[in-house]
């Protein structure tokens, strides 16, 4: 943290540069900056323990990451180049850690049951989806449909219980590999969220931080619904989050999520090995905290309207379908590529109900319908809110365009969330449509992503 404030202090006048300083200031500055970004901060008693073959998860690394946050004066320190650095995974917190993080906690297998059924009705969809697909020039459509071609060969095939097995154990396979932490990873590949852990930082157990930033989000969740106050941090270190010092467990702040939402948040854990935290609801993992905000959004501009009618592009696992309907949304439409549409079904299928789940070639009047990106076309509704998540700025630009001129042809009002590393941005697609309206704001629940609401 000492080098962070000495960055800063290196860095201050850059944001005041105009034409009176000398040419080249900034290049210095950001020289400046990159040179103390290649050196981590570490305390020389987590040095020693290290040096000496300590365990990396130990207490002492937590303490010294409080203690970082809290008082970098009083921290003796030491200065080493090239390692990986404390302060890389800090700048995913929203807040100084309160409280010791918890153990990740695992869900456990559960009991087979007969589903039979409901695997023939995604079987038969992913036949008829898969029928009509046309690859377009997405990752998603390609690298991600060959690292999962087992997946795709037995949602195709005869055997009844490979399906079964596929659509039930997803941690055994890459099923849900990039857009769900229930998976088993490609060779040579890491699972995307310990992977940011690991990168910003190498030394400490990556279980342990993965914790802290869990319980962050749910501090995130809890302050942007008003469940909690705000957490100050322009005061003395031992004074940030007083109010809640005798309440910081997981389940102590579900509760007061709960009892200002005026429902019962549950975690459901239809298949092993989901981890996240433990809580007596279930464990709550990082794309259900999300999706919980996420849902809480939609039911916001619902106002509890009983016939609101809600478009998802890119879906995921369809958690957010799941939470949302705790929130009153009873007209919920999924549009994905075929083979995410099947991990869909067989999550909402789980949790909400095999018979409130409409698919693919399916006549039903179910609440909840999984449309393949194939059938698009076939879309005329009009709907009150067409959302979409962490998607659309990793598609192709085709794609991404297609679903913008889908989106302004059959709702007035659109919600993003979605980060601007790459090339392709949600601004980009509308800053040419002078009727549009947008709202942007950083994202409550995970930093680095902008949240937009886009209406016209």
């Amino acid at each position: 943290m000492r080098l962070i404030y000495q960055l800063v202090q290196e860095g201050h006048h850059a944001q005041r540069l105009d034409a009176s300083y000398p040419t080249g200031a900034v290049d210095l500055v950001r020289e400046a900056m990159q040179r103390m970004t290649r050196k981590v901060v570490i305390s020389a008693h987590d040095h020693a323990a290290r040096s000496n073959g300590r365990n990396k998860g130990s207490p002492s690394h937590m303490q010294f990451l409080k203690r970082w946050f809290s008082n970098p004066e009083n921290v003796p320190v030491q200065t080493v180049e090239e390692e990986p650095s404390l302060e890389y995974f800090t700048w995913l917190l929203s807040r100084m850690p309160l409280g010791d993080a918890p153990n990740l906690a695992q869900s456990p297998h559960v009991g087979a049951k007969d589903d039979s059924g409901f695997v023939d009705r995604i079987t038969a969809a992913y036949r008829r989806a898969y029928a009509a697909f046309v690859p377009t020039s997405s990752a998603w459509d390609h690298s991600l449909l060959s690292i999962k071609a087992d997946v795709h060969r037995a949602l195709l095939g005869d055997n009844a219980d490979e399906a079964a097995r596929v659509l039930g154990r997803p941690s055994e396979t890459s099923f849900f590999w990039g857009f769900d932490d229930i998976a088993k990873a490609p060779p040579g590949e890491v699972e995307p969220h310990e992977l940011v852990v690991r990168r910003l930082n190498g030394a400490i157990s990556w279980q342990k931080l993965h914790a802290m930033w869990l319980m962050d989000m749910l501090n995130s969740l809890a302050e942007a619904i008003g469940a909690r106050r705000m957490t100050y941090p322009e005061m003395q270190p031992a004074d940030v989050g007083a109010y809640y010092a005798n309440a910081r467990s997981a389940d102590q702040i579900l509760d007061d999520i709960d009892e200002t939402l005026g429902i019962k948040l549950q975690f459901p854990n239809p298949f092993p090995n989901e981890t996240g935290l433990n809580t007596k609801r279930g464990i709550a993992g990082f794309r259900a905290l999300q999706a919980v905000y996420q849902a809480w959004r939609i039911g916001q501009f619902s106002r509890s309207r009983a016939d609101f009618k809600v478009l998802e592009i890119g879906a995921g696992l369809g958690r957010t379908a799941y939470f949302a309907d705790l929130f009153g949304i009873k007209d919920y439409t999924i549009i994905d590529i075929p083979l995410t549409n099947a991990a869909q079904a067989s999550f909402l299928g789980r949790t909400l109900g095999a018979s409130r789940i409409r698919l693919h070639g399916e006549e039903s009047v179910a609440p909840v319908r999984i449309v393949p990106a194939t059938a698009i076309d076939q879309i005329d509704e009009r709907y009150d809110l067409i959302v979409n998540v962490d998607s659309l700025t990793e598609m192709s630009q085709e794609t991404a365009e297609a679903y913008w001129r889908f989106a302004r042809k059959n709702t007035n009002t659109f919600l993003s969330i979605n980060h601007e590393i790459n090339q392709n941005t949600v601004r980009s697609l509308y800053a040419n449509d002078p009727d549009v309206r947008g709202l942007r704001y950083p994202y409550w629940m995970r930093r680095g992503y902008v949240e937009e609401v886009l209406t016209w």
